[in-house]
């Protein structure tokens, strides 16, 4: 059933977005602060048959010919077909999702044929593909824009393996990825890294560079893989202009994907990938879209198809009802982890989603963040979970930053804190040890603890919340970093903020520690920077609450 239309925003579309309601927040919050502000508180999818049976770098296929014919007699490929690169992704203890696309013309269409082509696949334990350990033949079908999700199954658990794609005379760059470890095992440890918001007109993606460069398990990216506008930036521009059809979506994934330094981070990890708004539109909601579009559900629909053919998924196909990508997966007994979609079942927002004080609505909110089926999946999952770890992956802030109802950002948790207090009940009910919440959205890196009551730091705390900064996404404004970081600082809760870098954060999991390190580049404007780690802090398994140094 659709949702009511929603009225027009009493805004222009160039409004800013809610990533720059925290820079623009400060600068309202910061002539007042003087003055006495209280400081708030805080399936498979896809197309493949399957037969069982270190690092490479991003670029061309490794062998090249002018045109080629496939192994049934399709016809000929008008150039290299591997101009995206490979990835791998959703990994389980037998089996992981392996990525491609098919795309001699990558920007305009793809470039191929519209018919389907028999794309051969490769598992082996060596770079060298001397010990070839899975392989099989996968249908790249135009429906899909020639992509493919293959399923390689008949792996062993907690091992690395190597992987590529042949088609006719072409093979692909090879990528590196890993399986899960047996369900019954006891692992002793688990590196992962979070990414979001990586805007590609707004500078180079030297964070990649380095994260390709860390001893990681599994990437975690928490949305905003693409930007649906069509702007310029100071070193790139997204060459057309903003995303609605399933053309234009494709385009846009093509021209990120096409990035060496994206694809070498692909080509290094399997990655576990979520979506957040700018996948579809600027601060949709579920059916409904930021401005009166009767066109939106179309949009929508183009948008999910395009967001599956591109990412290593494991989930089916989309529908037009819509595409489920809320899932789990477990690290043996060492951790668990939930990625979750706060975008696709929530209720709209409250004040026509005009950050600021509340319009009156708020007394009377009822709102959903996750939909009834997802929540109930959530919270069956974490009390069923025998993980020392329980981390939940999702799209947007979940501590409470209102500035004492000041300031409220309607399209984060601050927006439903009925459904943020309920989840906040459910932890300390059920008094679930080590659960981590895991969040980027707002181009600003932090860490901080969760209460039971949101922003009482009487009550106790029940989890620790890490939001990942951007990868190069930024908020244009007169307002420097450092005066947001300073109001900012009088949250309690805070114990890490950063507003003015971009980068990654690195967890390193153990049977008696989280650590997480946030990981700094020195500039997106070139395309090398070097990298630091600006801040490092540890959660002991079994204590609530961040051992601050």
């Amino acid at each position: 059933m659709s949702s009511p239309p929603r009225p027009p925003r009493p805004r222009p579309r160039t409004a800013p977005t809610r990533r720059e309601f925290l820079w623009q927040v400060v600068a309202a919050a910061s002539a007042s602060a003087c003055g006495g502000v209280a400081g708030g508180t805080e399936g498979t999818g896809g197309h493949s048959s399957s037969t069982t049976g270190g690092s490479t770098t991003a670029g061309e296929p490794t062998t090249s010919a002018p045109t080629t014919t496939g192994t049934t007699g399709e016809p000929a490929l008008p150039g290299p077909p591997f101009t995206l690169g490979v990835a791998s992704g959703d990994p389980l203890a037998d089996r992981v999702i392996l990525w491609t696309r098919l795309a001699p013309d990558p920007r305009t269409g793809g470039g191929m044929p519209e018919v389907a082509f028999a794309v051969a696949w490769e598992v082996a334990t060596d770079d060298a593909f001397a010990d070839i350990v899975a392989s099989g033949e996968a249908i790249a079908d135009p429906t899909f824009a020639h992509s493919l999700h293959v399923d390689a199954s008949g792996l062993e658990p907690d091992r690395w393996y190597f992987y590529r794609f042949h088609v006719g005379e072409f093979t692909s760059p090879v990528g590196r990825t890993r399986t899960l470890p047996a369900p019954d095992s006891a692992p002793e440890r688990l590196r992962l890294a979070s990414a979001s918001c990586q805007r590609f007109t707004t500078g180079y993606y030297t964070a990649y560079a380095h994260l390709a460069a860390e001893e990681l398990d599994l990437v975690l990216f928490l949305g905003d893989y693409i930007y649906e506008n069509g702007d310029s930036g100071p070193v790139r521009s997204h060459m057309s202009e903003e995303c609605r059809t399933l053309l234009d979506y494709r385009n846009r994934y093509a021209l990120y994907r096409g990035d060496t330094q994206l694809q070498a981070a692909h080509h290094r990890f399997p990655w576990a990938v979520i979506w957040d708004d700018h996948e579809v539109d600027n601060n949709y909601v579920a059916d409904i879209s930021a401005v009166d579009d009767p066109e939106f559900l179309a949009r929508r629909t183009a948008a999910y198809q395009a967001f599956y053919e591109h990412m290593p998924i494991r989930v089916a196909p989309p529908t037009p009802e819509g595409l489920t990508i809320y899932r789990s997966f477990a690290w043996g007994d060492l951790a668990e982890l939930f990625l979750l979609d706060t975008r696709q079942y929530r209720t709209d927002q409250l004040c026509m989603d005009d950050p600021g004080e509340d319009c009156g609505e708020l007394e009377t909110e009822d709102g959903d963040m996750l939909g009834p089926e997802q929540e109930a999946w959530l919270t069956a999952g974490l009390v069923a979970s025998p993980a020392i770890w329980k981390l939940i992956a999702q799209q947007i802030v979940f501590s409470k930053v209102d500035f004492s109802g000041l300031l409220i950002n309607w399209d984060q948790w601050d927006g439903y804190p009925k459904a943020r207090q309920r989840m906040l009940d459910f932890l300390a009910a059920e008094e679930l040890g080590n659960v981590v919440i895991l969040a980027g959205d707002l181009h600003v890196g932090g860490m901080a603890d969760l209460n039971a009551t949101a922003g009482d730091t009487n009550a106790p705390v029940v989890a620790v919340e890490i939001v990942t900064t951007s990868i190069t996404s930024s908020s244009e404004t007169d307002v420097p970093p450092e005066t947001i970081e300073q109001l900012v600082s009088t949250i309690p809760q805070i114990k890490y903020f950063n507003a003015h870098s971009r980068g990654y954060v690195t967890i390193d999991l153990t049977r008696t520690e989280m650590r997480a390190r946030f990981r700094i580049v020195d500039t997106i404007e070139a395309e090398t920077s070097g990298v630091e780690t600006e801040a490092e802090l540890t959660v002991l398994a079994g204590v609530q609450g961040i051992q601050v140094p």
